[in-house]
């Protein structure tokens, strides 16, 4: 949503100069009760600017602590960055901490050599007692140590191919690592979203083992956004949709079920801009839907039992 504050970044390709941006501490998290009722735990820096608006993004557990992910951030802006965005934030009852800073490592490192440019994104409390964490525009898999907020690089994800790109596009887009899940081999199973164009098809998740060799997991997804491990051991992929001449095509989302050895199974179509997924140990699934809409209109929606619900397509 942005706010009152105003900076500039460099503009886009083809523009003729700085774009002007808003912020504010209009981003929230919120705690939703059994009965659906929802309460502001803390307010968080929201920067709206060409992309829409950005700030916290995903919430995990680990050792009775949460921790959030918030915020993006990019070389040359004409303020210093917005504290508590390009982080990793512990929530302290109503406050938040800054545990470790992605914007830092990301200048200091630069690991994907593609421009200075931090999108604290996916979060995961890992089998080794760390938080593992996706960097949307640095385009790497992040190990951080919660006592001390060291981080360590794990992996770097290269730019994936543009099927027939068409005239003004290149033969690549950045790969945009969104989320983060763990089945019990050890290794990470990392969603990657390629940017615009968004062709339909060109997601994928990859498997990052513990020395950070990646082989494709599965392939010929959408837009995925997020990936959970469900309570009966298979992955599960938010897709976020189509991508029209306007922009996200409502109605498109959906989510996936990623069987052993990554086949697919479609279960829910007709969702709005879904962003994340979440299970309770009963197998009920948590979404959140309306991440493109307007303020105001996003919404978490349950459906019971969808690791028991029979598959609607299936795809190799």
């Amino acid at each position: 949503m942005g706010g009152s504050g105003t900076f500039t970044v460099p503009g886009g390709p083809g523009s003729t100069g700085p774009a002007t941006e808003t912020y504010g501490d209009t981003a929230r998290v919120i705690q939703v009760s059994a009965s659906g009722t929802s309460t502001t735990v803390t307010m968080l820096p929201s920067v709206l600017g060409a992309e829409g608006p950005e700030g916290a993004s995903r919430v995990t557990e680990l050792g009775g602590k949460m921790y959030l992910t918030s915020g993006h951030w990019t070389a040359n802006s004409s303020i210093d960055r917005l504290p508590k965005t390009g982080a990793l934030l512990r929530l302290d009852g109503t406050s938040t901490t800054e545990v470790a800073n992605t914007w830092a490592y990301e200048l200091a490192n630069d690991p994907d050599k593609q421009g200075v440019d931090s999108h604290a994104y996916g979060l995961a409390a890992g089998p080794d007692g760390n938080l593992w964490m996706t960097d949307a525009g640095g385009n790497d898999l992040l190990r951080v140590n919660p006592a001390t907020g060291a981080i360590t690089l794990v992996a770097i994800f290269a730019n994936l191919p543009i099927a027939n790109p068409g005239p003004g596009l290149p033969p690549s887009s950045q790969a945009v690592p969104t989320s983060i899940a763990f089945l019990n081999d050890g290794a990470a199973y990392v969603s990657l979203l390629p940017g615009f164009p968004f062709t339909p098809g060109s997601s994928k998740i990859v498997r990052v083992a513990s020395d950070g060799t990646q082989t494709d997991y599965a392939t010929g997804l959408s837009m995925t956004t997020d990936v959970k491990t469900g309570p009966d051991g298979n992955l599960y992929a938010v897709e976020f949709g189509q991508f029209g001449a306007k922009g996200p095509v409502p109605g498109t989302g959906s989510v996936v079920r990623i069987k052993a050895g990554g086949s697919k199974e479609t279960l829910l179509t007709g969702l709005n801009t879904p962003t994340s997924l979440a299970f309770n140990a009963h197998g009920d699934a948590f979404i959140s839907v309306g991440g493109a809409a307007a303020p105001g209109t996003g919404q978490v929606l349950r459906w019971d039992a969808l690791t028991t619900k029979a598959a609607l397509q299936t795809g190799q």
